[in-house]
């Protein structure tokens, strides 16, 4: 299947389409998107007061209501105001967008890794050499940058490693959001020889700064031998179809699944094809990359999990909704289906405690078999802060499996519970500003109770991007798993 790479890019260019729009709001415009907005989250979203309480939520609300109201004058302001907010419910899937824009004027164009909590450029770009650290931008610290875009990049709990990604992926647009349109970026570097220079650089167009995303050395071109950039990111990162390659030297194969958001008989197909190859090619190792993965079709991690195990699985203990109807219907611009209906017959065998519709039994229990003819070899799963609901879920799984070792990162969905199943999506009148809203709990099936609350599922061997890695374009965490099989 071919797949157009302008497209594909979409990992970045996405927030395009909701580039912030400047239009002037009166106070009484302001009060009224932020009535909504917080009457939204309060009579909906079921998992609201786990990590901030609701004596912090009121100080939070009371506050803007009191002092930063008088503050926005724009719906860039809002937003900004929105975000903040929202980052205290710690749910990845409550996502704040900007109002949509036709144009975007030009932005910061260094593409960034962080590493350490710190900045490094991703790209030999601008004469700036890969590897070098930004210790600031037009004056203002790299690490205050760092702490004002956290807002802007929702996970599950505490989590930390999809923030990271999501600023790293979206660094321009999230600057812009933060600090406006600039004539000229003036950048404080210390080059991978500790010389430290200054260097003015132009803002650039969204479109030249995503088609330099390929380049990234992140995306580890040259540890798999690939010379052109540009056709690897297009067939291995952008690839959403699950593909499989193969080391010949140690008997493995790597199957890399970054999207489960595809049509799940046509997964099923694929998969199928694939472990067939697998097993007529005597794997004795297999390697399972969802660190690209952001979720998706539930079943599709469920079958993908069925190849793997021999016995019968879990992915749920319960599932709750705290309302039986959408608040404030008359704002909503898309929704999966009709909430009551899908309520009425979802939760038909719910009970109700504290105010909450909980359901027991998992629909989908069904499906969480083994398939008929599973992997018998040794299995590694790579995972990172990408990895996000659905595939989440499937790490989860995988975590609980005592045959298979996780490598890699915190994942970016949460461990004990995350929110989703039915989301609908906002626009609020005057300011445009859109927000999508989950409204069912998820409380996941897990062995080991120790794990803290808010983590992400974590990995059984932690294994980081070095600024060494990031400069010699070397996937550590996979090489990591080559050297283990390689010595075994």
């Amino acid at each position: 299947m071919k797949t157009n790479c302008c497209i594909t890019i979409s990992i970045y260019l996405f927030f395009s389409l909701y580039a912030f729009g400047q239009n002037e709001l009166s106070q009484n415009q302001v009060l009224e998107d932020y009535t909504i907005f917080r009457e939204i989250i309060t009579t909906g979203h079921p998992s609201l007061y786990e990590y901030t309480s609701k004596f912090e939520w009121d100080s939070i609300f009371r506050t803007f209501r009191q002092n930063g109201i008088k503050k926005v004058k724009n719906s860039n302001d809002l937003f900004k105001s929105f975000t903040a907010i929202a980052d205290k419910a710690k749910d990845g899937h409550l996502i704040v967008y900007h109002p949509k824009m036709d144009t975007v004027p030009p932005m910061f164009p260094l593409l960034l890794k962080i590493i350490d909590k710190k900045f490094y450029t991703d790209t030999d770009d601008f004469g700036i050499s890969v590897g070098s650290e930004i210790k600031s931008i037009n004056g203002k610290p790299s690490q205050i940058i760092l702490e004002n875009l956290m807002k802007y990049a929702p996970s599950d709990g505490l989590n930390l490693t999809k923030k990271y990604r999501q600023i790293e992926n979206e660094f321009g647009i999230l600057h812009y959001y933060e600090y406006g349109s600039k004539q000229s970026y003036s950048v404080k570097y210390e080059t991978i020889k500790g010389e430290v220079k200054t260097i003015e650089i132009a803002p650039k167009s969204f479109e030249r700064i995503g088609n330099r995303y390929p380049n990234r050395n992140s995306h580890f071109a040259s540890y798999h031998q690939n010379t052109d950039q540009f056709e690897y990111f297009k067939n291995r990162i952008a690839e959403k179809w699950p593909l499989v390659y193969y080391i010949d030297s140690i008997n493995t194969a790597v199957l890399t699944v970054n999207s489960f958001g595809l049509d799940p008989e046509e997964f099923k197909s694929k998969l199928i094809d694939l472990f067939r190859g697998i097993k007529k090619n005597k794997v004795e190792s297999l390697i399972i990359d969802i660190r690209q993965n952001f979720g998706g079709y539930r079943i599709n991690a469920i079958n993908l999990y069925s190849f793997l195990t021999i016995a019968p699985f879990k992915q749920r203990i319960s599932e709750s909704a705290i309302t039986k109807v959408l608040p404030h219907e008359e704002y909503i611009i898309h929704t999966m289906s009709d909430y009551i209906k899908f309520f009425e017959m979802y939760f038909v065998s719910a009970k109700g405690e504290d105010g909450r519709w909980l359901l027991k039994e998992d629909h989908a229990q069904a499906e969480m078999i083994p398939y008929k003819k599973t992997f018998q070899g040794k299995v590694y799963v790579l995972v990172g802060g990408n990895t996000f609901s659905a595939a989440s879920a499937f790490a989860l799984n995988t975590k609980n499996d005592q045959n298979i070792t996780l490598v890699g990162e915190e994942t970016g969905g949460g461990y004990y519970f995350h929110t989703g199943q039915y989301s609908a999506l906002y626009e609020l009148p005057n300011s445009k500003i859109m927000v999508r809203m989950p409204f069912v709990k998820i409380d996941k099936y897990v062995l080991d109770n120790s794990i803290p609350k808010g983590s992400g599922i974590l990995p059984d061997i932690k294994v980081t991007m070095t600024v060494k890695d990031l400069i010699d374009g070397k996937d550590s965490q996979l090489d990591f798993i080559v050297r283990q099989i390689s010595k075994k």
